[in-house]
């Protein structure tokens, strides 16, 4: 439980084997029959209802109160069914449909579960058989058990989901340096838990020491409100700009920083250009780029065709050009408008207006219409605000007419794959792309080849089954583009001949994305909502555990990655699935609980070692380095190994790979696993087995092999491989976090204000002398107390200057020299006692308040004289 180094790098994750009491079983039931000749047993599992039916099995725990669950109970004896027999049923939430029923000739016995008057709430169904004279010798009932929980879905946000986000536009684009004298905008948008906007809620604003008139705005259908802002001399320099709201009785806000600069300053230095990149170090200016192949790649200049009903993508960027001619993209979005005769007749289309990302902003042209019995010249023009001024580029081309055939882009599905070597459910490594292939009056045509390219192939992007396919009697024509290892966008060319002219028509599919990938242990976080609960005598008290987990490029993991969970005391959930890149369990108070009120609790989910790409192509190999010996930090910011014990300092670094050992849970704090703390690992063996075949470092290095499915080691000799191979081709990334489960009783301990920290409950001054007293408070365990536990102070005959006091949320990691060693050492506050002006005796009651109610009050006895 020492967590005195926690990982909080990125957010985090991957899917974990769903451990359960019986894991090749239909249930995570518990079973507590006797197991022996002719005894029986009994098993439970959930079912999803449909039309009043059980349908699927589920291993899902909580449903909608407006729906109910099938409860399936098997009862066996020496493994074989039994029917029959009377099986009760005993939610200790909600009813059952009936309280027992038979069992069938499948051995099955089965209810329906359901909350009443659609009350939220959790808890657990026990189903049991008792044997009579006549079915058994032993007489010994059975049981299992198995939790649930009815939620609400349709619940409103809460204060924990609100979130805002402030910043500052000028000229409709994002900024955060701007001139004194130039009006800006300053924007906040706020969006509930599901990023979906609130309309309506009144923000404010501050902006620095800024006098702003007005400083409050209400939020549109769309979640944003604005004020304007225009900056004067005196507010040259560096703020923050805090946007916060009030939301059922919560503050909640977001902030962004932002400068001043003088109005003869650069914003920024170069000059800003429009057009296209054609490489690192050329720039054209004034034209947009395409991803529509040339006519002929050796004219000049160049001339581009696409064909009737065909579409293409153009791009723009934005860069900033130094006075020595290097220029590198504008970070700062800009939003560019697209346009052509043919889209502004209705005739074709496009995306219009795009912001850009990273300097640039892509587009992609659909003809519908607008081709005719002639070749027709068309411009697309890009225009851009940028500061005051505007911007244009174009892209000349002709559109074909209308001839036998004509090809277009129908789909691409998905639209969105993962990277090579990444999961998730329902996701894919792959995507058909579909393109129609038509003629002059439209119809479909037949047995025409068509021919595909790809407009990129970084990270090994290629055609599953080669780039040419025969249209079928639809005039569909399929290719299946298959991942690389690292994302991209992508979009795909056909080409096809016209057989009687023979002018060869080329169209490209829209924008296919590769994206996201395994999450790596840098990517892979654990956050409590409440460190410190009043729980140390208090069953039923929950706190929610939300995990992150991140690929290597910081893209959410991928979705339905399962993240199980395992916890020193109380009880935890077992596992839960990732929604973009995160999710959560939920932690109960309850036995067992340690004697030190510290809880370990420990995510863990499979995913890859955290390595550091040199040479940009996502896959580890021999030009990215070796294992890097100290790839974490201590307490003290100095590099050491790391522990693998999920609360390690993880740290970027120039290349190589950080070398983990089996998870393990530290109950104890101390960054060594002793015996009795589960570990986890995906080979099955014992602890860091791998130590018994090399000369392990110290008592958690790991197996000296990259741990993940993005590795190449296959120009290397056999004894040069650093690949892990099978079980090691992946790992257990893991985060950990301690609870402290405060005890409602404190122990006040009032001291001076020497540096020792002098204990005293006594006190001699003189008459309207001040003195200053400081406060430590602890519950039985030298722990921290309940978050959010006040301290009051109030004297007889003196007065007090106390600003109040409430316990933060938090766990102790400051620790004092006695046992048990893990006590805390926080001095939480001080107040200011002032004598009366006669002599005589006084009293200071100092009395602390926990959030269940539960006073505490100590007292300092003073002399006046």
């Amino acid at each position: 439980m020492l967590l005195k180094t926690i990982i909080r790098a990125l957010p985090f994750s991957i899917a974990s084997l769903f451990l359960m009491t019986a894991c090749n079983g239909p249930s995570d039931d518990n079973d507590t029959g006797s197991g022996g000749e002719g005894s029986y047993s009994i098993s439970l599992s959930y079912q999803s209802v449909v039309n009043g039916q059980c349908a699927e099995t589920t291993d899902e725990l909580r449903f909608d109160v407006t729906e109910s669950f099938c409860a399936v109970a098997q009862l066996k004896q020496s493994n074989s069914n039994v029917s029959g027999a009377i099986v009760s049923f005993a939610p200790s939430f909600g009813q059952a449909s009936v309280d027992s029923t038979l069992t069938n000739s499948s051995g099955i016995a089965s209810v329906f579960i359901s909350t009443t008057d659609n009350t939220v709430g959790a808890g657990t169904l026990v189903v049991s058989h008792t044997p009579t004279d006549t079915e058994s010798e032993t007489d010994d009932s059975v049981s299992a058990s198995r939790n649930f929980e009815f939620i609400n879905s349709t619940t409103t946000p809460t204060p924990e989901t609100i979130t805002i986000n402030a910043s500052i536009t000028q000229a409709g684009q994002t900024v955060t340096r701007f001139k004194i004298d130039q009006a800006v905008l300053l924007t906040a948008a706020v969006l509930d838990g599901s990023n979906q906007p609130i309309a309506d809620q009144l923000v404010s604003f501050q902006a620095g020491s800024a006098s702003l008139s007005p400083n409050t705005a209400l939020t549109s259908t769309d979640g944003i409100a604005t004020v304007s802002y225009t900056p004067n001399s005196s507010e040259l320099g560096a703020y923050s700009l805090i946007a916060s709201t009030d939301f059922d009785g919560t503050t909640v806000s977001g902030s962004s920083a932002y400068e001043v600069l003088s109005g003869d300053e650069v914003i920024p230095e170069g000059t800003i250009k429009f057009g296209y990149i054609v490489d690192d170090e050329t720039f054209i200016e004034s034209k947009l780029g395409s991803t529509l192949p040339a006519d002929d790649p050796e004219a000049d200049p160049l001339t581009y065709t696409i064909g009737a009903g065909a579409s293409f993508g153009v791009y723009a960027d934005v860069i900033i050009e130094a006075a020595d001619g290097t220029f590198e993209p504008l970070q700062t979005p800009v939003s560019v408008s697209f346009s052509s005769d043919c889209v502004a007749n209705g005739d074709a289309s496009l995306d219009t207006p795009v912001t850009t990302s990273s300097g640039r902003a892509n587009s992609t042209f659909q003809d519908t219409s607008c081709s005719g019995n002639s070749v027709r010249s068309q411009q697309i023009i890009a225009a851009a605000v940028i500061g005051n001024d505007t911007y244009n580029a174009s892209f000349d081309f002709s559109l074909d007419r209308q001839t036998l055939g004509s090809l277009s882009f129908i789909s691409a599905e998905p639209n969105q794959i993962r990277i090579k070597g990444a999961g998730g459910t329902g996701s894919t490594e792959s995507s058909l792309v579909t393109f129609l292939v038509s003629s002059a009056n439209g119809q479909p045509a037949a047995q025409q080849k068509v021919t595909f390219g790809l407009d990129t192939v970084i990270g090994g992007l290629k055609f599953a089954n080669g780039d040419e396919a025969i249209s079928n009697a639809n005039g569909l024509v399929s290719v299946t583009v298959q991942s690389g290892t690292v994302p991209t966008p992508v979009r795909v060319s056909a080409s096809a001949e016209d057989t009687d002219s023979g002018i060869i028509i080329t169209t490209q599919s829209e924008q296919l994305t590769v994206n996201t990938g395994l999450p790596q242990q840098l990517g892979f976080n654990i956050s409590p909502s409440l460190f410190n609960p009043e729980a140390a005598d208090v069953n039923g008290v929950e706190v929610t555990m939300t995990a992150y987990a991140s690929d290597s490029f910081g893209n959410p993991a991928p979705d339905d990655t399962t993240i199980n969970f395992t916890a020193e005391g109380g009880q935890i959930q077992p596992s839960c699935s990732t929604i973009n890149g995160s999710c959560s369990v939920v932690w109960t108070s309850t036995d067992p609980r340690p004697i030190d009120h510290r809880v370990t609790v420990l995510a863990y989910a499979l995913g890859h070692e955290t390595f550091f790409d040199t040479n940009g192509n996502n896959i580890f190999d021999k030009d990215d380095g070796g294992v890097i010996t100290n790839a974490c930090l201590d307490i003290e910011g100095k590099e050491t190994a790391c522990t693998g014990n999920g609360m390690d300092i993880e740290t970027y670094h120039q290349g190589g790979f950080s070398d983990l050992g089996d998870a393990f849970r530290d109950d104890d704090e101390t960054g060594i696993r002793r015996d009795g703390e589960p570990y986890f690992n995906t080979s099955g063996k014992s602890y860091n087995s791998h130590c018994d075949e090399i000369d392990c470092e110290n008592p958690f290095s790991g197996d000296g092999m990259f741990n993940g499915p993005q590795c190449d080691d296959t120009s290397e000799g056999e004894d040069d491989k650093f690949c892990g191979i099978e079980q090691a081709n992946k790992t257990y990334i893991r985060a950990a976090t301690v609870l402290t489960l405060s005890g409602s009783k404190a122990t006040i301990i009032t001291t001076d204000t020497d540096e020792d920290r002098t204990p005293f409950t006594k006190l001699t001054v003189s008459p309207e002398s001040m003195t200053t007293v400081k406060v430590e408070l602890y519950d039985s365990a030298n722990q921290m107390m309940p978050a959010g536990s006040t301290l009051t102070v109030a004297a007889v005959n003196g007065s007090i200057t106390f600003s109040g006091y409430a316990v933060p949320n938090a766990t102790c990691f400051s620790y004092k020299s006695i046992t048990p060693p893990l006590s805390c050492d926080v001095e939480a506050t001080q107040f200011s006692y002032t004598a009366a002006d006669e002599t005589g005796e006084d009293i200071i009651t100092l009395t602390v308040t926990t959030p269940r109610g539960i006073k505490t009050e100590a007292s300092i006895t003073v002399t006046v004289q």
